[in-house]
């Protein structure tokens, strides 16, 4: 347990240092999230995954090209912002019991923001320099964040895809995996496509 406490410490640490200095992310300066990207990946392994389950969804048709961000919108940070907490909104309305407090990052733009449920639902910290000191850390990417806001993904396929990876103890994880099904449920015009995808699994 303290040598647990310990890595972690040493990992907010590491990511605060990689981050503070300007406090910027992606959208305002792409160069910025190179070298983020690849501390994430050495804090959090296989958090790169995420990026290429983003294009696999692409090929195959689960994410579309609206739900992506394109160079020069200036309107990105702000309508990921919205997103952001349109996603807590959702969450916190779905879930059926306590939400545990956890971090988010979206891997392109390297853009962190920590939730906290409260007395008024779960609060959305964004455009923070790190995640909390404690706690799940959940990494996606804006694409996903769109779809899944949208009702175009559900928490199921986002999991299931890659699309979304999960970082602390498991029965935090286990908590939220379960929150996130649950508040983002699959649509009419996606049950059939999870059904394929299922019988695809299963040869």
């Amino acid at each position: 347990m303290v040598r647990r406490c310990l890595v972690t410490g040493l990992a907010v640490l590491a990511l605060t240092a990689t981050v503070l200095p300007g406090r910027t992310c992606g959208f305002e300066d792409p160069n910025s999230a190179t070298m983020q990207r690849v501390m994430l990946n050495v804090v959090y392994p296989n958090a790169l995954y995420v990026q290429g389950a983003v294009d696999e969804a692409l090929r195959a048709g689960m994410l579309r090209p609206a739900h992506f961000t394109r160079p020069g919108d200036f309107f990105a940070l702000q309508r990921t912002t919205r997103n952001l907490r349109r996603f807590a909104d959702i969450l916190a309305d779905g879930a059926s019991a306590d939400l545990p407090a956890f971090s988010m990052v979206l891997m392109g733009p390297v853009l962190w923001t920590r939730f906290v449920p409260g007395a008024d639902g779960l609060a959305a910290e964004t455009h923070v320099a790190a995640p909390l000191p404690h706690g799940i850390v959940v990494v996606t990417d804006v694409p996903a964040l769109a779809a899944l806001v949208q009702g175009d993904v559900s928490g199921d396929r986002a999991i299931a895809s890659g699309l979304v990876r999960f970082y602390g103890e498991s029965v935090e994880i286990e908590s939220l995996r379960g929150a996130l099904t649950v508040a983002f449920p699959s649509q009419p015009d996606q049950l059939g496509l999870d059904q394929r995808e299922t019988a695809t699994v299963s040869k």
